[in-house]
């Protein structure tokens, strides 16, 4: 099985209802059973604690919510990646640009180019841009 790098945008679905789908719980179910190997850039730790917290501030979830999140993720046997190199960041700011992706979301597709893996993500631009790079996704 190919690795998989998952974006904030699929680590919606565990805590928010309204963006709960059965491919986000079975992602979920698959990264707690350690049925797989997931990676993340570092800068998924600050893109998921930001989603959680504009979540909490337009009354989407509640605090008590907020910090279950937050314990159950830093629980995720997720591997993170480590400080890009100056090759790393001009691949990721070719990618971006020609793409039209934010730096930070182009850094999820460089890694996952890396990895040769697949990309889990409910950013439609981001799905597109990794498939016509040949990425498999599973789309949330």
């Amino acid at each position: 099985m190919k690795p998989i790098v998952i974006d904030a945008s699929a680590t919606a679905p565990w805590f928010i209802p309204e963006e709960q789908t059965p491919v986000g719980d079975q992602l979920y179910a698959d990264l707690r059973a350690g049925s797989g190997v997931f990676w993340a850039p570092a800068l998924w730790l600050w893109e998921t604690a930001n989603m959680l917290l504009a979540s909490l501030r337009r009354g989407r979830i509640d605090a008590e919510s907020v910090d279950r999140a937050i314990a159950l993720l830093a629980r995720c046997p997720l591997q993170f990646d480590g400080v890009p190199d100056e090759h790393r960041r001009a691949q990721t700011m070719r990618l971006a640009s020609v793409h039209s992706l934010a730096y930070y979301d182009a850094a999820y597709l460089e890694l996952a180019l890396r990895l040769n893996s697949q990309l889990a993500s409910a950013d439609k631009k981001l799905v597109a841009a990794a498939k016509s790079c040949g990425i498999p996704c599973l789309d949330l």
